[in-house]
């Protein structure tokens, strides 16, 4: 019997892998073993050996790096992201009013981890737009934000805990968040998905990398996410497709 095509993917395609899997089974009758995760942990995992076929990240350093060393044949874009802020309903915020409400020391900026997860290193990068242009308000929120999530001693999320916990727990008051996450809580009322205005956002592309010497399996994959099928279903998930 033929063994899966072992992925391990960037945790932010947590809803957007399971319906290409889905599909891409459904249409070569191939089989997928799934594996999410920050990707800079995920890229770390891979370093020290973990087996894989497939690994798709946050950003295309991680997968030039593995082609770099050998270990994976080159990256290619195949999606695009952007940031927002998932915040409080009753913060007030919106994008007009988005580097005063974040320069006001006594709002709680949450964000994943640099390094261990691109989306703390996409997050870090807004803080450095910001300092360029507002000079000493995006040192000051880079020292105020809280690392809470995708690093490698983050605690889990709590069972039964929806996506928006650490701002409804009181951990933070806002989120800066991939858009694909936090249109999941556009509905709800509790919470606001505020754009960031467009002149301190970062460009965001997802790479896949192909293992070295990996089977047909992988490649076929790879080919199915890039193909206006796959493209769709990022779309239908909340990624900008790249054809």
């Amino acid at each position: 019997m033929t063994e899966p095509v072992r992925v391990l993917s960037a945790g932010s395609m947590r809803h957007a892998f399971p319906a290409v899997v889905s599909a891409f089974e459904q249409v070569t009758g191939i089989a997928v073993s799934l594996t999410l995760g920050p990707a800079g942990l995920l890229r770390g995992r891979i370093e020290a050996g973990e087996a894989f076929d497939l690994f798709a990240s946050a950003n295309m350093a991680h997968p030039r790096r593995l082609a770099s060393i050998g270990i994976a044949e080159d990256a290619v874009c195949f999606a695009r992201n952007r940031l927002c802020v998932l915040a409080r309903a009753d913060l007030g915020l919106t994008t007009e009013n988005f580097l005063t409400v974040l320069s006001d020391p006594s709002v709680k900026i949450g964000t994943s981890t640099p390094g261990d997860d691109p989306a703390g290193d996409y997050a870090f990068q807004v803080f450095d737009r910001i300092e360029a242009r507002h000079p000493g308000r995006g040192e000051a929120m880079k020292s105020r934000a809280r690392q809470l999530v995708g690093g490698r001693n983050s605690p889990p999320t709590p069972p039964g805990k929806g996506s928006g916990y650490l701002i409804t727990d009181g951990e933070a008051d806002l989120m800066i968040s991939y858009y694909s996450n936090a249109r999941l809580l556009e509905a709800d009322p509790a919470f606001s998905v505020v754009d960031i205005p467009g002149e301190f956002l970062p460009l965001i592309e997802y790479g896949v990398a192909v293992r070295t010497n990996a089977g047909t399996g992988a490649r076929r994959l790879r080919d199915f996410l890039l193909s206006p099928r796959g493209q769709e279903i990022l779309q239908e998930t909340g990624f900008s497709p790249i054809i």
